[in-house]
Order: structure tokens, then C-alpha cells, then sequence
């Protein structure tokens, strides 16, 4: 079992952890995304701390950064201060489910959003999860994800 910590909250682009920025602006140029500081809808970072119970207990925090434009929803995360890695997705081939109407939700409560589709660095489906918390910065964000996406495949 575990109990989660999350704290989420909307930043500059330029206010972004340095290990996430540099991620993203990397997997931007090796993807050729382009500009997207003109599109930015929003940017935030969610800074989550995992406790973990009994024998091999503990904790392990984690760090997301997301920016999210017109287009594109991108994201870098590192977890236990082992490698960050970056990732991005067109907006128009993704979905977005809340992980609290999940069934993985009764197993492990948390807070956040399943991310599911095609990657921009794969050519096959997969399945991301964000970790966002229940503040005014979290509900915000994921409402600009899901309208965006909506307005992506109109």
C-alpha cells in the first residue's frame, strides 16, 4: 500500500525544475515540434512524494513538468533523481480519462489522468499517466487538456 503526496502548481515556461526544462526543449528539437511558446495554453509541474508501507518502505519523489498548447500536450518527468525523460503527443491523437473513474482507482487511489495514443516517439499506442492534484492549478489544467483535445478533432 502507499499514500501519495501531490502538489501541483502553473508556472512560466522559464520557471520550469532545470533537469525537466532542458528534457523538453531536447525531445522539442528532436521532434521538430517548432515554436510552441506563441501556443502555450499552460505550463505546470507536479512534485509527488510516495510513501510506501512495511518492509521495504520509504519514499520516492517524483517530478512532472507539462506544457500544454494548441497542438500538443508535452511532458518530462523524473522519478527518485534517476534520468528525466521527455515525451510528447498531438493533441488530436489522444484521449484523456480521469484516473479516479478507473478500476486501477480502487486498487490505488490517486489523483490525476490517463493519457492514451500515439506518442511522438513510437509508432505504436501506449498509455501515460499524470499525476495531477485536486488544487485549482490541477482541476485547471486538466480542463484546458481535456477541451483541448476535444477542440483537436473537430
Amino acid at each position: 500500500m502507499t499514500d501519495n503526496t501531490r502538489i501541483t502548481h502553473e508556472c512560466a515556461l522559464q520557471d520550469f525544475n532545470k533537469a525537466l526544462s532542458a528534457a523538453m526543449r531536447s525531445h522539442i528539437a528532436e521532434y521538430k515540434i517548432g515554436d510552441i511558446e506563441s501556443s502555450i495554453k499552460m505550463c505546470c509541474e507536479t512534485e509527488a512524494v510516495q510513501k510506501k508501507k512495511g518492509v521495504f518502505g520509504g519514499s520516492e519523489k517524483a517530478l512532472q513538468g507539462l506544457i500544454l498548447t494548441e497542438h500538443w500536450l508535452i511532458w518530462a518527468e523524473t522519478v527518485g533523481g534517476k534520468a528525466t525523460t521527455a515525451g510528447s503527443a498531438r493533441l488530436d491523437q489522444i484521449d484523456m480519462r480521469d484516473y479516479e473513474s478507473t478500476a486501477m482507482f480502487g486498487i490505488i487511489p490517486d489523483s490525476g489522468v490517463n493519457i492514451t495514443g500515439r506518442y511522438s516517439d513510437s509508432n505504436q499506442t501506449g498509455q501515460f499517466f499524470i499525476g495531477l492534484d485536486t488544487s485549482p492549478a490541477g482541476k485547471k489544467f486538466r480542463e484546458l487538456l481535456r477541451e483541448a483535445i476535444k477542440n483537436s478533432k473537430e
